[in-house]
């Protein structure tokens, strides 16, 4: 699956293209549901994810939001469209999610989502972590409730 995120080259910062690439493998990580370490692994410690009305706040709480996000759901699919760069470590994006749900294997849900990320500052060379992210979509399709 290829997960190509476009954005304006001259809009974006020196560290611009580590950005989109991080980003692409996220969601590559996202849709696949035995890297629950690997996707905590891309936030720092004291991160917060806010997942429609979901909030978590450092590692643990991250890792429980990433298994419960997996609950009704039996596969996904991210489709990123694009990223707008706001300074050097802050990005809005958006795109959609194609979901799969256990009670309902035979039938796709897509949702559209938009984001916004804070990254912690980073050199060449060190790993892109998250400091802060929010997704904004409707949570009731992941729930099964849709």
């Amino acid at each position: 699956m290829s997960y190509q995120i476009a954005f304006e080259p001259s809009q974006a910062p020196a560290q611009g293209s580590t950005i989109v690439s991080f980003m692409e493998d996220f969601y590559r990580t996202s849709d696949t549901e035995s890297l629950h370490a690997k996707y905590v692994e891309s936030f720092t410690n004291d991160a917060t994810l806010i997942m429609g009305s979901k909030e978590a706040k450092g590692s643990e709480e991250i890792l429980r939001l990433r298994h419960g996000l997996w609950t009704h759901v039996a596969s996904r699919r991210h489709t990123p469209e694009r990223i707008f760069f706001s300074g050097n470590n802050s990005i809005m994006l958006h795109g959609g999610v194609t979901y799969r749900l256990k009670a309902d294997p035979e039938t796709d849900v897509y949702i559209p989502w938009a984001g916004r990320v804070e990254f912690a500052p980073f050199e060449d060379g060190e790993p892109v972590k998250m400091q802060f992210y929010q997704v904004y979509l409707d949570p009731s399709a992941q729930s099964g409730k849709r």
